[in-house]
């Protein structure tokens, strides 16, 4: 299962699970800031049976593009817009991979149901993307998603709630089930697993909140190689690491983090998902920072 695809699934179940959160300002539940910013650096990769390496940068943006508009009561729909770019940076012997800037733009839709007096929730989710180096723009860079969950509230302080996904519609279709819950232990400690992203998080008070979390990350991209042949860059992994959160102003955080990569895979194919060079990756240090704007 590809990173791409995790995130699908994570997504969904959270707004399965924790759509009442979306609009609460100081929201423990990742994935609902209003807008996102994020720069993250990965130190050097070890491929496991070569002696290369490979080296990530990236820098993102996220936002949802208006307020929640509410068609009916209860239920709420939100367009998002994201850009990504990422620089791999190899070193030694890392196969038909070479230096690569890498870009991914997307646009999403969530659709999120609260049905009033009811303990069940539900959401959806569908995105279009252009993951590409941009040296031949082709349908091959374009994908096609749907997700949906839903989830049922037990308690003011729990919730479950289980999801899938449908990655890949317009080329090599794939289907992920996902689950997940969303616990408030106390006022200060939140709890909670999104399909596959754990997050822990204490709140020392109003300004400075803790977490530890563990997140899928990477990406598949289309690329154009040397002999202008299309190929796909599947790079996989997770990310296990401690933040700090500030609060600058009522609605803008910055957070900082550090931790380490794990279960690292880096996957070279055809448009078609054909292996062509696989290898897993070392374990490595990485860093990240970012501003986040909880509400509007």
């Amino acid at each position: 299962m590809v990173m791409h695809s995790y995130l699908l699934i994570a997504t969904t179940v959270l707004a399965a699970t924790a759509a009442c959160a979306a609009a609460a300002p100081q929201s423990l539940v990742p994935g609902f800031d209003a807008s996102r910013a994020v720069f993250g650096q990965t130190g050097d990769m070890d491929l496991e049976d070569t002696a290369g390496s490979v080296q990530m940068t990236d820098f993102a943006v996220r936002s949802f593009l208006c307020r929640p508009v509410r068609p009916v009561e209860g239920v709420y729909v939100l367009p998002e817009a994201g850009y990504r770019f990422t620089n791999l940076e190899t070193s030694g012997r890392t196969g038909p991979l070479q230096d690569e800037d890498l870009h991914a733009l997307h646009l999403g839709l969530y659709l999120l149901g609260m049905p009033e007096g009811s303990p069940w929730v539900y959401g959806a989710w569908t995105q279009v993307e252009m993951a590409t180096d941009f040296q031949e723009i082709n349908s091959d860079d374009f994908t096609f998603d749907l997700a949906g969950g839903v989830g049922y509230r037990f308690s003011d302080t729990f919730t479950f709630g289980v999801g899938a996904a449908a990655t890949n519609l317009n080329g090599d279709a794939s289907f992920y089930p996902g689950i997940g819950f969303d616990w408030v232990a106390s006022e200060k400690l939140r709890i909670g697993f999104y399909g596959p992203t754990g997050v822990a998080a204490y709140s020392f008070n109003d300004d400075w909140l803790f977490s530890l979390r563990f997140d899928f990350s990477g990406g598949v991209w289309n690329i154009t190689d040397n002999n202008n042949t299309s190929r796909s860059i599947d790079l996989g992994g997770g990310r296990l690491g401690l933040y700090a959160n500030r609060r600058l102003t009522e609605n803008l955080w910055l957070t900082a983090g550090a931790g380490l990569t794990i279960a690292n895979e880096l996957r070279y194919t055809t448009a078609s998902g054909d292996a062509l060079f696989t290898s897993d990756l070392d374990t490595t240090p990485f860093g990240m920072i970012s501003l986040r704007m909880k509400v509007w």
